[in-house]
């Protein structure tokens, strides 16, 4: 299932050319560029600039000078399935380290609360690891990795 793309945003160089003293592009362009703002989806962007004299291609010539970027629609059944897998290894991940540490994870305990990716629930796993292995060994805490990541792996 796919969901509706996520609305058009500026760039970087839409930003550096919407700078006070910077006036590159035409005024009715630049009036376009600024209503840009990741709320608006592309159709209500084009009647915007209909509205203020540019013609349907001008959120293309947006985009085809790098000023707007279009990002693409995004599979929400896979990133629904992501979110569950994180959400699914995190609680795993919470209770093992409580067996594993009994009774002293509370510091991590409180840390997972801020782990809402991937990326940040490995740096968190490492540093289970490292507390691991210094109530107990190195065995231990990759013993414990390679359980938590197993999870993150499954289907």
């Amino acid at each position: 299932m796919q969901a509706p793309a996520t609305p058009p945003r500026k760039t970087d160089l839409a930003r550096q050319m919407l700078a006070p003293g910077q006036r590159q592009l035409p005024a009715a362009l630049r009036a376009l560029l600024i209503t840009v703002d990741g709320k608006r989806d592309a159709d209500e962007l084009r009647k915007l600039g209909r509205g203020l004299g540019l013609g349907d291609e001008a959120l293309t010539q947006l985009v085809d000078q790098g000023l707007v970027e279009m990002p693409r629609a995004v599979d929400t059944r896979a990133t629904m399935e992501r979110a569950r897998r994180l959400v699914s290894s995190k609680f795993f991940a919470l209770d093992l380290v409580t067996r594993m540490l009994a009774g002293r994870e509370g510091e991590l305990r409180d840390l997972a609360r801020q782990v809402d990716t991937e990326s940040r629930f490995m740096a968190w796993v490492e540093l289970c690891c490292e507390r691991i292995e210094a109530q107990s060994d190195a065995e231990r805490a990759e013993k414990f990795r390679a359980s938590v990541a197993s999870t993150l792996t499954r289907d």
